[in-house]
């Protein structure tokens, strides 16, 4: 396989960036105004019917260095990744990311009450970048891929990752980063499925 690195010229602003800088300030402003209780994830009030909890939680964050570390994250994503989608299709990736962490803990991590942050949906965010990323330099993208796979299985068999916790100042559930993973492959899933759809269509109305 020929060495292919990615063209950053090819890098540009799109509609995309207004989804990740929108994340940026929604939670910031959350952080800011100790909203944080009420929008957590939380076990209790999701069996109570809370079911926006399942969403929200993802938003908001322990404290401003556990914010500032998954805003880091978004960052990447939006700088390496943005062109690889449409607004629609990162709207999927990260609701179906969301969800499959939110719906992971509840029925696999009952021990977890509450739960904050991002970094379980940046997973599966990187997850479908990775993938989209083969598609257009492999080299990079397998490399990418192969991290990302060997973190996950670094976190399975040792917990988190060293001094992740010290940072954070608070416990991270690594189970979280798995879930979103999976979401993001799922999503990556769906979007092909799609756009195969799509382009069966296409070809039929051509005839």
């Amino acid at each position: 396989m020929p060495l292919q690195l990615p063209n950053f010229k090819r890098l540009r602003f799109t509609a995309n960036h207004l989804l990740w800088l929108g994340i940026l300030v929604l939670s910031a402003v959350l952080q800011a105004t100790d909203l944080v209780p009420a929008w957590r994830f939380d076990q209790r009030l999701i069996s109570d019917h809370h079911w926006w909890l399942l969403f929200s939680g993802h938003f908001v964050h322990l404290n401003w260095t556990h914010w500032a570390l998954n805003m880091a994250g978004l960052a990447i994503v939006a700088f390496f990744f943005s062109q690889y989608g449409r607004l629609w299709q990162w709207l999927l990736v990260l609701v179906v990311s969301a969800l499959s962490v939110s719906f992971g803990m509840l029925l696999w991590n009952p021990e977890v009450v509450t739960y904050v942050g991002l970094s379980g949906v940046l997973h599966g965010l990187f997850i479908y970048g990775a993938l989209r990323e083969i598609k257009f330099y492999p080299t990079s993208g397998i490399v990418l891929l192969v991290l990302l796979i060997g973190k996950l299985a670094w976190e399975i068999v040792n917990g988190a990752l060293p001094g992740s916790e010290d940072l954070t100042e608070g416990r991270v559930v690594t189970d979280a980063h798995l879930y979103g993973a999976i979401g993001g492959a799922v999503s990556y899933g769906l979007v092909s499925l799609l756009r195969f759809i799509g382009d069966a269509r296409d070809k039929t109305d051509k005839r």
